[in-house]
C-alpha cells in the first residue's frame, strides 16, 4: 500500500502553485515539425514503463491518430466506430486551420512500422468553445476533446475501452493502492512502439473537477492517450491527456481532461450530447472479436512484467509455455493471490500492482 502523506503533500503543493499561476503549461501536442513547437519539453526519465504489444487488449484499443502527414497524436476506441482524442491534435498550427476529416487516419495495432487495423476518419465532433493556443492553460485543457467517427468499424477487431469517472471514492481507492492509474501511447521518442507507464499519483484537481493532474511521464505524441484506470479486475478509460505541466521546482506533471464531462449526470451538455451519438458505455469495454488478429490476453506485457519482477529470465519461445506457467505460479504463491495462475487481464493488473511503489 502506498503511503498517503507524500501524495497529499504533492496535491497541496500543486493546488498552491496553480492558484498562484506559477505553472508553465505546454501542449503535449502532436509529434510535429520543429517550427510548430512552442517550448522545448523538459522530461524526467521514465521509471515504471514497459513496451507493450499493440495487438494485445487493452492496448489494441489505443492507436495513432495520423494527422495529414505532419505528425501524430494518440487516440482510443470507445465504440466500434468512435475514437476519443484531444481536439488540439486536429488543428494545423502551420496553416492556421482545422484539419479536414479526410486528412486524418486512425491506426490500431501499430508496432514498428507495421499496422494491421486502419481506418480513414469519416467525420469528427469537437467542443465548440475550444480554441487552439500554442501555450494553453488549465481552462483550455477542460474543453480539449474530439470524437472521431471512423469509416470502418475497427472496434470489432481491436476491441474498445469502457469509461469510468474518478469520483471521490475512486480517488481514495487510488491513494490506498486499491486501484491503479496507467497511461499508454505513442510518445515522440518512441513513435513506432506503444509504451505504457503505471502507478500514476494524482497531484491535483482543477477546473471544478474537469482536469486531473498526475505525475506519470508523458511527452509529445501522448496527447489524446487515455488515462487508464484498473479497478475491480477491469481496465477503463478515465481521462484524456491534453497538456504537460511544469512546476517551479521542475516537477513534471500531466494534465488530463476527466471523462466525467461526458457523464449524463453532471457533465457538460455539449460533451454529453456528443457522446450520446455514439455507443460508448459507462461499463466495461469490449474485447477484440474471437476471430480478430488482436489478442484478448496481453501475453507480451505479462512476460515483460514477470521479467521486471525477476520471475522470468528472458522472454523466449518457451515463455509461452512452461517458463511463464512456472513464473506465474511462483508469483501467485509468493504474493498470496487466490486467482488462477494463468495469463489474463486480471493477472496483468496484479503484476502491475506488484511493481508499483
Amino acid at each position: 500500500m502506498r503511503p498517503v502523506d507524500p501524495v497529499m503533500d504533492r496535491a497541496r503543493r500543486f493546488l498552491h502553485l496553480a492558484a498562484a499561476l506559477s505553472l508553465s503549461v505546454l501542449l503535449l501536442g502532436a509529434s510535429a515539425p520543429r517550427e510548430a513547437a512552442a517550448v522545448e519539453l523538459r522530461v524526467k526519465a521514465p521509471e515504471r514503463r514497459v513496451a507493450v504489444d499493440a495487438m494485445e487488449y487493452p492496448w489494441s484499443a489505443i492507436g495513432r491518430v495520423n494527422a495529414g502527414g505532419r505528425g501524430h497524436c494518440t487516440g482510443f476506441l470507445i465504440s466500434e466506430r468512435h475514437v476519443l482524442t484531444a481536439a488540439h491534435c486536429l488543428y494545423d498550427p502551420l496553416a492556421g486551420r482545422w484539419r479536414g476529416a479526410i486528412e486524418l487516419h486512425f491506426i490500431a495495432g501499430y508496432q514498428r512500422d507495421r499496422f494491421i487495423l486502419h481506418s480513414k476518419v469519416a467525420s469528427y465532433t469537437r467542443a465548440d468553445n475550444f480554441t487552439y493556443v500554442p501555450s494553453p492553460n488549465l481552462k483550455v485543457a477542460a474543453t480539449d476533446w474530439a470524437i472521431l467517427t471512423l469509416a470502418e468499424p475497427l472496434g470489432r477487431k481491436a476491441g474498445w475501452l469502457g469509461m469510468r469517472a474518478i469520483d471521490s471514492l475512486m480517488m481514495s481507492r487510488i491513494t490506498a493502492g486499491d486501484a491503479l492509474l496507467l497511461q499508454a501511447g505513442y510518445r515522440r521518442d518512441l513513435a513506432h512502439v506503444m509504451t505504457a507507464g503505471w502507478a500514476c499519483n494524482i497531484a491535483g484537481i482543477a477546473e471544478r473537477g474537469r482536469v486531473v493532474v498526475h505525475d506519470c511521464n508523458v511527452i509529445q505524441g501522448d496527447s489524446g492517450s487515455p488515462l487508464l484506470l484498473y479497478a475491480d479486475g477491469t481496465f477503463y478509460a478515465a481521462g484524456l491527456h491534453s497538456i504537460d505541466l511544469m512546476s517551479e521546482d521542475q516537477e513534471h506533471l500531466a494534465g488530463v481532461l476527466s471523462l466525467s464531462i461526458f457523464q449524463p449526470q453532471g457533465g457538460r451538455r455539449e460533451a454529453v450530447q456528443a457522446l450520446a451519438a455514439t455507443s460508448a458505455r459507462w461499463a466495461p469495454g469490449q474485447l477484440p472479436g474471437e476471430a480478430s488478429e488482436a489478442a484478448r490476453v496481453p501475453l507480451a506485457t505479462i512476460d515483460n512484467l514477470l521479467i521486471k519482477l525477476g520471475y522470468l529470465q528472458v522472454a523466449d519461445e518457451d515463455a509461452s509455455g512452461k517458463s511463464r506457467a512456472e513464473a506465474l505460479r511462483r508469483f501467485k504463491s509468493e504474493n498470496g493471490l487466490t486467482s488462477a495462475a494463468k495469463p489474463s487481464l486480471e493477472m496483468m493488473g496484479q503484476l502491475l500492482h506488484a511493481t508499483a511503489p
